[in-house]
């Protein structure tokens, strides 16, 4: 069976499974849902920092010119 078949058929067990087992099976992977959406908060504040941050802006601009000299190279 297929990933997406398994995804599937867990969707639709979830659905219409009883309360508790719902409950049973959240306790077994909250950690890791909780961690997850923490590890994704931190990256994106991360990459709001980032977006403002002058030295990654002025790095990212030498990359770009580097990328540009080597995109008008001539061999």
């Amino acid at each position: 069976m297929t990933i997406a078949a398994i995804r599937e058929k867990l969707h639709e067990y979830i659905n219409v499974a009883e309360d508790k087992k719902v409950k049973a099976i959240y306790t077994m992977v909250e950690d890791e849902i909780t961690h997850d959406q923490s590890v994704t908060i931190e990256k994106i504040l991360f990459l709001k920092q980032a977006a403002t941050d002058p030295l990654f802006l002025a790095d990212l601009k030498e990359i770009k010119s580097d990328f540009d000299a080597i995109d008008h190279e001539t061999i």
